[in-house]
């Protein structure tokens, strides 16, 4: 074979694989899909996806990272490196406020956060914490529903408690088992554990006041949304299946929770800490509660504006991978 006769098999060789992927009906590769995760409760869909390798049954080339912070997902998100997240409602609301060019496109989970308390406080209602230090996450999702329960409850979150602003949900349980607050807005399974050791008590849950509501939420960048909508489809389709497990194996759940949580948690606690009364994981979602907590975050000055619905919110990759 001369060199002419090699040149012109590798052109054709070329020529058959464009030709290929140009036949109608031909299926594309999939984008690569990097999404990023907490170590929470109500992440552990995606967790269960890929401990199931519910992607590859997709044909969808996809990876499960779990990231430290809320922060630091968004700042993912911004560069590129990731192209869909979960986080805390009020932490996807900010950011698009901000200007980060996303849209929250699926729930993975309502309710876990309330107001834990020392067991031997006294403290019962939310009136008893009039003069009273409670540890938050300013802005969080644990924050916001807090201010909400305490002006409901006639208190004025700025003059008639004091907030103790903290970044870790860990050290606003150690402030607390210590001492240095009487109370803190904290979440699963860290209160349950608190209680199960016999030193905490749960005084509410902030479901009390606004039912089922919004905790942590799925969002994807708009131009691979828009580029690859096929792909979000795909990605939120496994969502529905690991959340409808999820429910159906409140045991099987708490283990694989354990086991991507680091084994920080023992499998009773977290079991306990997913009872419904508590919490629930959960895909559907409304524009209008999305729009509701995005308001008051910018009643409590948390935000400097509110993002439109349409801004916030696309549940049509959602709806067309429930109907599929």
């Amino acid at each position: 074979m001369n060199k002419w006769d090699t040149i012109g098999l590798a052109v054709g060789s070329v020529l058959i694989l464009v030709l290929a992927a140009c036949i109608p009906g031909q299926p594309a590769a999939s984008p690569t899909l990097h999404i990023g995760v907490r170590t929470a409760n109500d992440h552990v869909p995606f967790y269960i996806a890929d401990k199931q390798q519910l992607y590859a049954a997709e044909s969808l080339d996809a990876t499960v990272q779990l990231i430290p912070s809320n922060t630091e997902i968004i700042e993912a998100i911004q560069r590129g490196d990731l192209q869909m997240g979960a986080a805390p409602v009020t932490t996807a609301i900010a950011a698009i406020a901000q200007g980060t060019q996303i849209k929250i496109v699926a729930m993975t989970g309502r309710g876990s956060d309330g107001l834990l308390v020392h067991a031997d406080s006294g403290i019962a209602t939310l009136a008893d914490l009039r003069g009273k230090k409670i540890a938050t996450i300013r802005g969080s999702i644990l924050d916001v529903p807090l201010r909400a329960a305490l002006a409901d409850a006639g208190l004025d979150p700025e003059q008639d408690v004091t907030l103790v602003y903290f970044s870790k949900l860990g050290d606003m349980i150690s402030a607390l088992k210590t001492g240095q607050v009487d109370a803190s807005s904290n979440t699963e399974p860290f209160m349950t554990e608190a209680e199960s050791a016999g030193w905490g008590r749960i005084m509410l849950y902030y479901t009390a006041y606004w039912p089922d509501h919004p905790c942590c939420v799925v969002f994807c960048r708009d131009d691979y949304a828009k580029a690859h909508p096929g792909a979000v489809e795909k990605a939120l389709r496994v969502h529905v299946h690991a959340v409808d497990w999820a429910n159906a194996h409140p045991h099987d759940t708490a283990e694989i929770i354990v086991e991507y949580m680091g084994g920080s948690f023992q499998v009773p606690t977290v079991e306990a800490s997913l009872a419904t009364d508590k919490m629930h994981i959960d895909y559907d979602l409304t524009p209008d509660e999305i729009v509701r907590m995005a308001q008051l975050m910018y009643q409590y000055g948390l935000i400097d504006r509110v993002p439109t619905a349409e801004e916030l919110v696309d549940t049509s990759y959602l709806q067309r991978a429930k109907a599929k």
